[in-house]
């Protein structure tokens, strides 16, 4: 599945339009359109977390669908901060929860030293 199958299957899961994720996202929606179709293969990182805090998906999925990140990163990053507890981390956090661990983790670190 590419980007734009991967949007659009997200977006008519949640009953949206393409104009209602252009306004969920502050995307234009010729934009979405565009990247829905194929016709934009490589929106920027920004525009790809806009659309997925609008779906309320984690972003890392869509850059990893994006191709600009790496599953076995995403995955990396999931078992360090896993191995540091006893609770799996769940897939669908957001990326302000993301934001609260990493922020936790580098105050642990900058303890430390």
């Amino acid at each position: 599945m590419n980007l734009g199958e991967y949007i659009s299957q997200k977006r008519k899961e949640k009953g949206w339009s393409q104009r209602d994720l252009a306004a969920a996202s502050d995307i234009s929606n010729a934009e979405i359109s565009r990247i829905e179709s194929g016709k934009r293969k490589e929106p920027s990182p920004s525009v790809l977390k806009s659309i997925a805090n609008a779906l309320s998906i984690p972003v890392e999925d869509l850059l990893q669908v994006a191709g600009v990140l790496e599953e076995s990163t995403v995955e990396k990053g999931r078992q360090f901060v896993a191995s540091m507890s006893d609770q799996p981390i769940p897939k669908d956090l957001t990326e302000e929860e993301l934001e609260e661990v990493k922020k936790f983790v580098d105050y642990l670190i900058s303890k430390r030293k």
